[in-house]
Protein backbone atom coordinates (compact mmCIF):
# COMPACT_ATOMS: atom_id res chain seq x y z
CA UNK A 1 0.00 0.00 0.00
CA UNK A 2 1.09 3.47 -0.73
CA UNK A 3 2.53 5.38 2.02
CA UNK A 4 0.56 8.21 4.10
CA UNK A 5 2.84 10.86 2.44
CA UNK A 6 2.31 9.37 -1.02
CA UNK A 7 -2.17 9.32 -0.13
CA UNK A 8 -1.11 13.30 0.85
CA UNK A 9 0.85 14.26 -2.28
CA UNK A 10 -2.21 12.24 -4.68
CA UNK A 11 -4.83 14.12 -2.68
CA UNK A 12 -3.40 17.67 -3.11
CA UNK A 13 -2.21 17.18 -6.76
CA UNK A 14 -5.83 15.95 -7.78
CA UNK A 15 -7.41 18.04 -5.79
CA UNK A 16 -5.60 20.87 -7.69
CA UNK A 17 -6.13 19.56 -10.96
CA UNK A 18 -9.88 19.14 -9.65
CA UNK A 19 -10.71 23.02 -9.31
CA UNK A 20 -10.40 24.28 -12.63
CA UNK A 21 -11.94 21.41 -14.40
CA UNK A 22 -15.08 21.56 -11.71
CA UNK A 23 -15.06 25.50 -12.76
CA UNK A 24 -14.95 24.76 -16.45
CA UNK A 25 -17.76 22.19 -15.89
CA UNK A 26 -20.00 24.14 -14.11
CA UNK A 27 -22.59 26.16 -16.31
CA UNK A 28 -21.64 29.42 -14.29
CA UNK A 29 -18.20 29.35 -13.98
CA UNK A 30 -18.74 29.51 -9.87
CA UNK A 31 -15.18 29.87 -8.17
CA UNK A 32 -17.17 29.46 -5.03
CA UNK A 33 -18.77 25.42 -6.32
CA UNK A 34 -14.77 25.08 -7.63
CA UNK A 35 -13.52 25.77 -4.12
CA UNK A 36 -16.38 23.96 -2.56
CA UNK A 37 -15.47 20.59 -4.45
CA UNK A 38 -11.74 21.05 -3.87
CA UNK A 39 -11.82 22.04 -0.44
CA UNK A 40 -14.52 18.94 0.11
CA UNK A 41 -11.62 16.68 -1.68
CA UNK A 42 -8.40 17.91 0.58
CA UNK A 43 -10.91 17.67 3.61
CA UNK A 44 -11.48 13.66 2.93
CA UNK A 45 -8.55 12.55 2.01
CA UNK A 46 -6.56 14.19 4.17
CA UNK A 47 -8.69 14.44 7.39
CA UNK A 48 -11.14 11.44 6.73
CA UNK A 49 -9.25 9.31 5.29
CA UNK A 50 -9.55 5.23 4.62
CA UNK A 51 -7.35 4.58 6.95
CA UNK A 52 -9.11 6.03 9.80
CA UNK A 53 -10.57 2.40 11.22
CA UNK A 54 -6.80 2.02 12.00
CA UNK A 55 -3.79 3.65 14.14
CA UNK A 56 -2.72 5.52 11.36
CA UNK A 57 -1.01 9.09 10.12
CA UNK A 58 -4.76 10.37 9.42
CA UNK A 59 -5.87 9.06 12.89
CA UNK A 60 -3.54 10.68 14.50
CA UNK A 61 -3.54 14.04 13.29
CA UNK A 62 -7.11 14.47 14.98
CA UNK A 63 -4.67 14.81 17.87
CA UNK A 64 -6.65 14.66 20.90
CA UNK A 65 -9.82 15.00 18.85
CA UNK A 66 -9.34 11.38 17.62
CA UNK A 67 -10.79 9.85 20.52
CA UNK A 68 -13.76 10.74 18.53
CA UNK A 69 -12.72 8.12 16.05
CA UNK A 70 -11.57 5.28 18.32
CA UNK A 71 -15.20 3.87 18.46
CA UNK A 72 -15.03 3.71 14.11
CA UNK A 73 -12.04 2.48 14.47
CA UNK A 74 -12.57 -0.62 16.94
CA UNK A 75 -15.91 -1.10 14.88
CA UNK A 76 -15.05 -1.02 11.07
CA UNK A 77 -12.55 -3.56 10.02
CA UNK A 78 -9.46 -2.47 7.97
CA UNK A 79 -9.74 -2.17 4.26
CA UNK A 80 -13.37 -3.20 4.27
CA UNK A 81 -15.92 -2.33 1.42
CA UNK A 82 -17.10 0.29 5.02
CA UNK A 83 -13.61 1.61 5.07
CA UNK A 84 -12.45 1.57 1.94
CA UNK A 85 -15.64 1.54 -0.52
CA UNK A 86 -15.38 4.01 -3.29
CA UNK A 87 -19.05 5.59 -2.17
CA UNK A 88 -20.37 3.76 1.01
CA UNK A 89 -16.87 4.86 2.67
CA UNK A 90 -16.02 8.38 2.51
CA UNK A 91 -20.13 8.93 3.03
CA UNK A 92 -19.80 6.63 6.29
CA UNK A 93 -16.77 8.61 7.47
CA UNK A 94 -19.17 11.92 7.24
CA UNK A 95 -22.48 10.55 8.36
CA UNK A 96 -20.71 9.15 11.45
CA UNK A 97 -18.37 12.07 11.95
CA UNK A 98 -22.33 14.29 11.75
CA UNK A 99 -23.69 12.35 14.60
CA UNK A 100 -21.05 12.34 16.87
CA UNK A 101 -20.67 16.01 16.14
CA UNK A 102 -24.43 16.51 16.67
CA UNK A 103 -25.12 14.51 19.56
CA UNK A 104 -22.15 16.48 21.54
CA UNK A 105 -24.01 19.58 20.67
CA UNK A 106 -27.03 18.62 21.34
CA UNK A 107 -25.56 16.53 24.94
CA UNK A 108 -23.79 20.75 25.49
CA UNK A 109 -26.49 22.67 24.44
CA UNK A 110 -29.00 20.84 26.16
CA UNK A 111 -27.06 20.57 29.26
CA UNK A 112 -26.42 24.43 29.36
CA UNK A 113 -30.30 24.83 29.08
CA UNK A 114 -29.82 26.11 25.49
CA UNK A 115 -32.37 23.18 23.60
CA UNK A 116 -33.88 26.37 22.01
CA UNK A 117 -30.49 26.76 20.38
CA UNK A 118 -29.97 23.45 19.17
CA UNK A 119 -33.07 23.31 17.26
CA UNK A 120 -32.64 26.82 15.78
CA UNK A 121 -28.88 25.53 14.81
CA UNK A 122 -30.69 21.57 13.22
CA UNK A 123 -33.13 23.97 11.23
CA UNK A 124 -30.85 26.03 9.98
CA UNK A 125 -28.24 23.18 8.53
CA UNK A 126 -31.36 21.45 6.74
CA UNK A 127 -32.48 24.88 5.46
CA UNK A 128 -28.62 25.52 4.31
CA UNK A 129 -28.76 22.03 2.47
CA UNK A 130 -32.06 22.55 0.79
CA UNK A 131 -31.38 25.85 -0.22
CA UNK A 132 -28.03 25.41 -1.71
CA UNK A 133 -27.86 22.25 -3.78
CA UNK A 134 -25.40 23.03 -6.26
CA UNK A 135 -23.07 23.54 -2.85
CA UNK A 136 -24.50 20.26 -1.19
CA UNK A 137 -24.12 18.23 -4.82
CA UNK A 138 -20.51 19.90 -5.24
CA UNK A 139 -19.21 18.67 -1.31
CA UNK A 140 -20.86 15.46 -1.76
CA UNK A 141 -19.04 14.66 -4.95
CA UNK A 142 -15.81 16.20 -3.43
CA UNK A 143 -15.59 14.08 -0.69
CA UNK A 144 -16.43 10.90 -2.66
CA UNK A 145 -13.74 11.79 -4.85
CA UNK A 146 -11.37 12.58 -1.97
CA UNK A 147 -12.05 9.42 -0.37
CA UNK A 148 -11.53 7.69 -4.00
CA UNK A 149 -8.30 9.18 -4.34
CA UNK A 150 -7.29 6.83 -1.26
CA UNK A 151 -8.84 3.46 -2.06
CA UNK A 152 -8.06 3.33 -5.65
CA UNK A 153 -4.08 3.53 -5.18
CA UNK A 154 -4.23 0.85 -2.26
CA UNK A 155 -6.27 -1.46 -4.71
CA UNK A 156 -4.11 -0.89 -7.92
CA UNK A 157 -1.19 -1.63 -4.94
CA UNK A 158 -2.70 -5.35 -4.17
CA UNK A 159 -4.04 -6.37 -7.35
CA UNK A 160 -0.67 -5.43 -9.07
CA UNK A 161 1.35 -7.20 -6.18
CA UNK A 162 -1.35 -10.45 -6.37
CA UNK A 163 -0.57 -10.60 -10.09
CA UNK A 164 2.78 -10.34 -9.76
CA UNK A 165 2.76 -12.78 -7.03
CA UNK A 166 0.55 -15.27 -9.36
CA UNK A 167 2.92 -14.56 -12.32
CA UNK A 168 6.47 -15.57 -10.38
CA UNK A 169 4.80 -18.74 -9.48
CA UNK A 170 4.14 -20.14 -12.56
Amino acid sequence: MPGARTHDMITVVTGAALAPVWWAMTPDGSPALALTITAAHLVSGLLFSCDLDIDSVEYRRWGPLRLLWWPYKEMIPHRSWLSHGLIIGPLLRLAYFGLIVAGLLWLALHASGNGDLWLRLRAGFWTYLATHPAHTYAFLVGFVLGGAVHSIPDWLTTGTKRAWNQWTRL
